[in-house]
């Protein structure tokens, strides 16, 4: 960890409005600004969507913590398997793994989430039409709206609709997915 991110975090802790994980987050985001940016929401989506801000979270295929990295991806990462039930770690090691995803699809965000959900694919590979990916894009992408607002969020506002169907592209990357608007 960086001094500045040491810096803010000993900040962040003095500060009683301050969450521990907007905390973890923002020296995460820190540490991969050399990669790749992350915003710190979309951090935020991705533990939402994955564990429920549960850091005991573990899932059946053996993703652990509050951003569900598998035990394989710890190595690759800098961390051990075992250091990814510490919240902060776990947080670390996701952020790390999405700012390098970021970075192979020269930040296409469907493409990276998409691989942070399933595995990494070709560049500009098409979402699948079915199963869990695109159900999964589709909720992180709305959360992450969410937690781009400035002020109090809330799950009911909206700032702008999604397509209806999952599967269907979305903003500028419609093309690069293989599909038409």
């Amino acid at each position: 960890m960086t001094a500045l991110a040491t810096l803010l975090h000993l900040l962040a802790l003095a500060a009683p409005s301050a969450s521990t994980y907007d905390v973890e987050i923002a020296a995460a985001v820190l540490d991969v600004e050399s990669i790749h940016y992350v915003p710190p929401a979309l951090v935020k989506a991705i533990i939402r969507c994955e564990s429920d801000f549960n850091p005991r979270a573990f899932s059946a295929a053996g993703a652990i913590g509050l951003m569900q990295v598998m035990p394989s991806n710890a190595w690759r990462v800098g961390l051990t398997p075992n250091q990814l039930l510490n919240p902060a770690k776990n947080i670390l090691a996701g952020t790390r793994l999405l700012a390098v995803l970021l970075r192979y699809y020269s930040g296409d965000l469907i493409s990276a989430l998409a691989g942070y959900n399933a595995r990494p694919g070709r560049l500009f590979a098409p979402l699948p039409r079915n199963g869990e990916t695109p159900r999964y894009v589709r909720a992180v992408l709305q959360h992450f709206m969410q937690y781009s607002r400035p002020g109090p969020s809330s799950e009911t506002q909206t700032i702008a609709r999604l397509p209806s169907d999952p599967t269907l592209p979305l903003g500028s990357t419609a093309r690069r997915h293989g599909r038409q608007p």
